[in-house]
């Protein structure tokens, strides 16, 4: 465990921090990959045609994201969240903006120190509506830490 918080002054600055926007396309190489991944059905789409809505997750790859802290050398995914305002449409264009949303620390627990790192991401249309929310927790920790471990992995 830390001698003291690795949530300096510094490091709480960030929250809120965003990325650039940038623009993402709704693609059929993304739909597959989601289908792929996913295991979902695969359905014959053209343009306009609703898409399954996790491609959000393919389109979230393809985005610059705001990139966490390097506080701790371990990471586990605790957290997915998504929330549509409407379906996604094969060949729309979204804008996409990443924001670092929060960090939070633990003490204790079965991973010891850990730091929780929050980052949103929002999917607009060129005119400004929103179309889906997604979100990601990640827990970083140091697995010397950890009750009871001896640092092994």
């Amino acid at each position: 465990m830390p001698e003291e918080s690795v949530l300096t002054p510094e490091v709480r600055a960030l929250i809120g921090s965003e990325a650039a926007p940038l623009h993402v396309r709704v693609t059929p190489r993304l739909v597959q990959r989601a289908i792929e991944t996913y295991q979902l059905r695969p359905r014959a789409m053209g343009d306009g045609d609703p898409v399954p809505g996790m491609v959000v997750v393919a389109l979230q790859s393809e985005a610059e994201m705001v990139a966490p802290p390097d506080l701790l050398p371990n990471s586990l995914l605790i957290g997915n969240e998504v929330d549509f305002e409407r379906p996604l449409r094969m060949g729309e264009e979204l804008v996409v903006v990443s924001r670092l949303a929060d960090i939070r620390e633990r003490l204790g627990g079965r991973f010891g120190y850990s730091v929780y790192v929050r980052t949103e991401n929002e999917f607009r249309e060129p005119g400004g509506a929103v179309v889906a929310r997604a979100a990601q927790t990640m827990m970083y920790y140091d697995a010397s830490s950890e009750r009871g471990g001896d640092g092994d992995e």
